[in-house]
């Protein structure tokens, strides 16, 4: 597998608007973090998770010309708004396959009902919703997709295991809380994703140091935090993090 991290930011978006800070200020190309989202790929997929506000800029970035499946972790605007973007490449391919949690699928039909329409003219994006419980493993490729529940605060959403023949990646963005069932799914990834918002505590995002605690007790082998706020300067939170830890950045790859 290969792992892109399309953007790494709080649902701000770093720089803050109208803020001064050391890290909104800063000329270090790691402190510029669009919203979060990740493009996972190999030979015979290309998955995009979540479709943030800045999705159409990613994609560019990036140079994403294809996309198999679209998961989504959560209904927050930050991971969603952008699904509008996905026209042009539907345009190319025609319907493309989408994966949620029930309560994400609704408000996805709700914001975006043109988008989930049978039989749907061209310039518009045409999506073939599915809605997917805890543990329903689908398959995309070569790559076996598994939703896991996790607690964004009071909410419950989806972090998710891809694993290829013998490969093993977890996202789980948004986090505050990982039940025991996911934890044991969790467990010895290869890579592991997890927010990391900050060093101050918040009710529904895990601060560095429980991201830390998680590390930890989930053992992967690399670990990278994302959604992350303009409070973590890019180098210095690196710098006081374990060798197998890192803070990813817009534009990270690596290959699993």
């Amino acid at each position: 597998m290969k792992l892109t991290f399309l953007g790494t930011a709080t649902s701000y978006g770093v720089p803050f608007v109208a803020c001064d800070c050391a890290v909104c200020t800063s000329e270090n190309p790691r402190n510029k973090r669009l919203r979060a989202s990740v493009f996972i790929e190999t030979a015979k997929a290309r998955i995009l998770v979540d479709t943030s506000p800045d999705l159409r800029t990613q994609l560019l970035r990036e140079n994403i010309r294809e996309i198999f499946a679209v998961f989504w972790t959560h209904a927050h605007n930050d991971h969603i708004i952008g699904l509008d973007d996905l026209r042009p490449i539907c345009n190319k391919i025609g319907y493309i396959p989408g994966f949620a949690d029930a309560d994400t699928s609704d408000n996805l039909r709700r914001v975006f009902a043109y988008a989930f329409v049978p039989n749907q003219e061209a310039n518009f994006p045409r999506i073939t919703l599915h809605t997917l419980e805890p543990l329903e493993t689908v398959e995309i490729g070569d790559i076996r997709v598994t939703p896991l529940s996790i607690c964004h605060g009071k909410r419950a959403i989806f972090a998710y295991r891809f694993q290829t023949q013998n490969r093993v990646l977890v996202y789980a963005t948004d986090c505050s809380h990982i039940p025991e069932v996911s934890r044991e799914a969790m467990r010895n990834a290869d890579v592991l994703v997890l927010g990391a918002l900050r060093h101050q505590s918040h009710p529904a995002h895990f601060t560095v140091g429980e991201a830390l605690r998680e590390v930890e007790d989930l053992q992967p082998k690399r670990a990278f935090f994302t959604h992350i706020g303009h409070e973590l300067e890019h180098d210095e939170t690196n710098a006081i993090l374990p060798p197998n830890v890192r803070l990813a950045f817009d534009g990270l790859k690596m290959e699993l």
